[in-house]
């Protein structure tokens, strides 16, 4: 089997990522130890926006011309997202809702105000399910900027959209006191059903 090519530069010059304990040595055929902040220790624990346990898949692949980790598995389309988190703090208040469609049967969500559980795995209609994954192919946040502004500080608001696919991988995009061009478009079905105000931020 042939070396994957790297999706940042195309290079072929491509290896694994070794996994294991700090210190521990791999030596096998095409892997690379890279520095402490990428060695992790197998199984290691990592915790989301408000203190909840992440279980999450690493790069497994380094390419020694760009210097880019990537994983290798295939692209995956709107259809596979698996979760959704979405978090806006505004006026003091934190708001997030986390959107399971892991079982595209039985779709549900959860909202949380200010770390308080308000809804709990509540039922929402495969209707709704598909608007709100229809936004997400039409208006592509996984091709938005990393962040939108240059500082962390807001004075209006913040935001974060996470999207974990059904194979472990994510991609998160946030920004404060400013939003992508086509926001209010993206927004519209998560206003819709939810009949919410707090989704209408302006830069």
């Amino acid at each position: 089997m042939g070396k994957v090519s790297c999706p940042f530069c195309n290079s072929k010059n491509t290896f694994n990522i070794s996994y294991g304990y700090l210190k521990e040595k791999k030596i096998k055929k095409n892997y690379v130890e890279l520095d402490t902040n990428i060695n992790y220790r197998k199984g290691f624990e990592k915790h989301d926006f408000d203190g909840e346990k992440l279980i999450s898949h690493l790069p497994n692949h380094y390419c020694k011309d760009c210097g880019k980790r990537f994983q290798s598995r295939k692209v995956m389309y709107t259809v596979d997202i698996s979760v959704i988190n979405l978090i806006i703090c505004i006026n003091n208040n934190y708001y997030r809702y986390i959107f399971d469609f892991s079982d595209k049967e039985n779709p549900n969500y959860t909202l949380k105000v200010n770390w308080l559980p308000i809804n709990i795995n509540e039922s929402i209609t495969i209707n709704d399910m598909n608007k709100i994954l229809s936004s997400f192919k039409n208006y592509k946040p996984n091709l938005w900027n990393s962040h939108y502004r240059d500082s962390y500080s807001y004075t209006k608001y913040y935001w974060i959209l996470k999207c974990t696919y059904y194979n472990g991988i994510d991609y998160v995009k946030s920004g404060n006191d400013k939003v992508p061009n086509n926001w209010h478009d993206f927004i519209k079905p998560f206003k819709i059903i939810f009949n919410e105000n707090i989704f209408d931020l302006e830069s």
